[in-house]
């Protein structure tokens, strides 16, 4: 494939499974249980590629200038969070309270949201998702192996991220319809932030490495801010133990893209 294929290919795959995500929860298949064990996986898995792979490979590329960029990407993601106000956070699971709060379908009404509140999350959303596009473009820049390796770590989340977008929207007082194209604007966004950096990159690699460490600091915010209260406050006994096996799962498919020759 080109310099463009396998990494637009990978994102879709990635986007794709944000659509899943939603179509799940219209169609009310997805326990929560099932999204809080799924969303500790991904959890543990990204933020052992964050702190892994992308902040050393980050510190390597830009030795002077890398703490600053990935501070500012930390703290970028905090004011967007911020911006939604009291609706739930972008990357929060969303999982029945354990009094009553729930319609039984894992779907949150103890605090029916606002149309603006849903649209705010759905803006910082977006946001993030774009950020998943940029990292795995980029991380193709770097290497084959760190391109497949974020890919993977952003897919796993990928799937409780379109799962709270369309339950938001439902909370919001919208229909299923526009809940689950809430979820397919996510997977738009990370194609667009994918297609934005390999043509970034054709036109200055330098800015790819500023894009980069920037994203570096968004995935820091999401994984440690954004997933894990989310996980650790949903009362599931296994989820921190999940979040551990998936930092090691990271480390396992570390070692094999190397073993297979992805360098």
């Amino acid at each position: 494939m080109g310099t463009w294929g396998l990494p637009m290919v990978l994102c879709a795959i990635a986007a794709l499974a944000d659509v899943i995500g939603g179509m799940l929860t219209v169609l009310r298949k997805l326990s929560p249980r099932q999204t809080v064990l799924v969303t500790a996986l991904g959890c543990g898995f990204l933020l052992g590629a964050t702190v892994l792979d992308r902040l050393p490979d980050a510190m390597e590329e830009l030795p002077g200038a890398a703490p600053l960029w990935i501070l500012a990407g930390y703290l970028g993601m905090l004011l967007l969070d911020r911006s939604a106000g009291r609706a739930p956070a972008p990357n929060q699971v969303l999982v029945p309270a354990r009094e009553g709060a729930s319609d039984g379908h894992g779907h949150l009404h103890a605090e029916m949201l606002s149309q603006r509140a849903g649209l705010a999350v759905l803006a910082g959303m977006l946001v993030h998702t774009l950020m998943d596009g940029i990292v795995i473009a980029g991380a193709f820049q770097v290497s084959r192996s760190a391109g497949v390796l974020m890919f993977l770590a952003i897919t796993l989340h990928k799937l409780p991220e379109g799962f709270s977008m369309a339950t938001v929207a439902l909370a919001a007082g919208e229909t299923r319809w526009r809940a689950f194209t809430s979820s397919a604007l996510l997977a738009v966004s990370t194609l667009a932030g994918a297609a934005l950096t390999l043509w970034l990159g054709q036109a200055d690699a330098a800015a790819v490495h500023v894009v980069m460490a920037v994203a570096t600091g968004s995935f820091l915010f999401i994984s440690t801010t954004g997933l894990i209260p989310g996980v650790r406050n949903s009362g599931e006994r296994m989820a921190p133990y999940i979040v551990v096996a998936g930092v090691l799962f990271f480390l396992v498919s570390l070692y094999l893209v190397r073993a297979v020759g992805l360098q």
